[in-house]
């Protein structure tokens, strides 16, 4: 017999405490103050350092655009000027602050430069406005110009040296503490490997095959495959749970298979006289039972509505009845599947031009041969076009569009109305599960379900893409050929 999980764990614990409470005060004082000087490192000196040196290119780009302004007075100049300036405030505005500069002394010399820069910018934007016409007064004012410029750029080298020397200086650090780590880790890893190596192993390996295996059975659970049992016969934990498990599956698959029997029982028997009452209801409608006045139509209008909503939701369920059980039949035939799908849109065309809704369809220009019953290729269709309108706005638009991807033809419709939340559309395809989008319209959530059926019956595969308020699209792919 297996030992339990708790006494594994237990052995576990045991096996490791030491090594690893050592490890965990050693590799703690270590990494923060590694990761302290890295954050430092990247957020604060390399950001300084580009900050210098993009405040020394500007400097640089003034000095070049105010002579060129000044020369041949091209507002193109006065533009550069005035962004590259705009670059040079937000500069000294972040070298500024407190927890950015690194002594006393720098930060006089970045109050001083910033002094300095406004006064330049502010007697060079008066001299732009009273140009001297003489040579020499410009050349004194070129050459005022760019020593205060000089000046200035000398500065942010220095405090972009400043920043190379600090990145210097930490990286310096930080190497001899990563050696530290490195070497802290091997002899870790080695107490590691002598203490204990095949006990955590052997543990490790028997509780993740075993917890793979109930990982599998709660797979097989959530996609309806009731009939799965998970295979371990142990006595531990993990056993039990296992168990439990089956037995729940069990149960389940009881409460499937009497649901499913109930459903296309009742099924079969209210189809029936719900058939007789819509027999009846158009004879009356025709006027066989006497004349009937307006009043009178329209409720027998109302109840004949009524009947078909329920001998719709009755024909899905004796279809999901029907595919369940594996009593699916294809009558598969070669055919072009843009005339399937031009014709299905020559007969839905009217329902959406009453709803509002403009219907696209968009094919390729060489034939789509491809097996496929059409009847039932027609049933997918029309599910999905009719949710597509359904859930569209009035005046929005439809799309359905055929191409070929490799060795399939890709169908999809595509609408722009409310949309699925992202969660519902892994469920969407279940039988019974409606989004919470879509609660409150009709049906019971069996279109999409017998959609999947009779897609994958095909060797296709039915996906759908959704995003709220934008719209969605449902694609599905049918095998090229026979």
């Amino acid at each position: 017999m297996k030992i339990g999980l708790r006494e594994r764990l237990a052995m576990t614990f045991v096996v490791y405490l030491v090594v690893i409470l050592g490890l965990c005060l050693l590799l703690l004082y270590v990494s923060s103050s590694l990761g302290g000087m890295t954050a430092e490192v990247y957020s604060l000196d390399y950001k300084k350092k580009d900050t210098s040196e993009t405040l020394i290119q500007n400097l640089i780009n003034i000095d070049e655009a105010s002579r060129k302004y000044i020369l041949l007075q091209d507002t193109a100049y006065m533009d550069t000027i005035r962004e590259s300036a705009a670059e040079i405030s937000k500069a000294f505005a972040y070298l500024k602050k407190g927890n950015v500069t690194y002594n006393k002394k720098e930060a006089e010399l970045i109050n001083l430069s910033e002094a300095k820069w406004h006064d330049f910018i502010k007697t060079y934007y008066f001299e732009a406005q009273n140009i001297p016409a003489e040579s020499k007064a410009l050349e004194t004012m070129f050459e005022k110009n760019g020593k205060s410029i000089d000046e200035l750029v000398e500065n942010a080298k220095i405090l972009r040296q400043n920043s190379i020397n600090s990145i210097d200086e930490k990286i310096f650090k930080l190497k001899a503490l990563g050696e530290q780590v490195v070497s802290i880790t091997w002899w870790s890893f080695i107490i590691a490997l002598a203490v204990g190596l095949f006990i955590p192993l052997i543990i490790y390996i028997g509780i993740s095959k075993d917890i793979g295996l109930i990982n599998t059975g709660t797979r097989h659970i959530s996609q309806g495959d009731f009939s799965y049992r998970i295979p371990i016969d142990s006595k531990d934990e993990l056993g039990n749970l296992a168990g439990s498990f089956n037995r729940m599956a069990m149960r389940l698959k009881e409460l499937d298979d009497m649901k499913s029997e109930f459903i296309s029982v009742v099924s079969h028997e209210l189809k029936t006289p719900l058939t007789s009452m819509k027999e009846a209801a158009n004879l009356l409608m025709d006027g066989i039972g006497g004349e009937l006045d307006g009043k009178q139509k329209r409720l027998i209008s109302i109840m004949d509505q009524g009947i078909n909503r329920l001998l719709q939701i009755i024909n899905e369920l004796l279809d999901m009845s029907r595919l369940e059980a594996g009593l699916l039949r294809l009558d598969l035939v070669q055919n072009d599947l843009r005339v399937i799908i031009a014709e299905f849109v020559t007969e839905i065309m009217p329902y959406s031009q009453n709803k509002g809704i403009n219907l696209i369809f968009k094919n390729p220009d060489s034939p789509c041969m491809a097996s496929v019953d059409k009847n039932k290729i027609l049933q997918v269709l029309t599910n999905l076009t009719h949710n597509a309108i359904k859930y569209s706005e009035e005046g929005g638009e439809v799309e359905i569009r055929l191409s070929r991807q490799g060795n399939d033809f890709i169908i999809e419709v595509q609408d722009h109305g409310k949309g699925i939340p992202e969660e519902d559309i892994p469920l969407i395809f279940e039988k019974f599960y409606q989004s919470r989008a879509t609660r409150g319209h009709s049906g019971i959530g069996l279109g999409l379900a017998i959609a999947k059926h009779i897609v994958e019956a095909h060797g296709g595969k039915i996906h759908a893409q959704s995003r709220v308020g934008k719209g969605s699209v449902f694609y599905f792919s049918i095998p090229v050929g026979a």
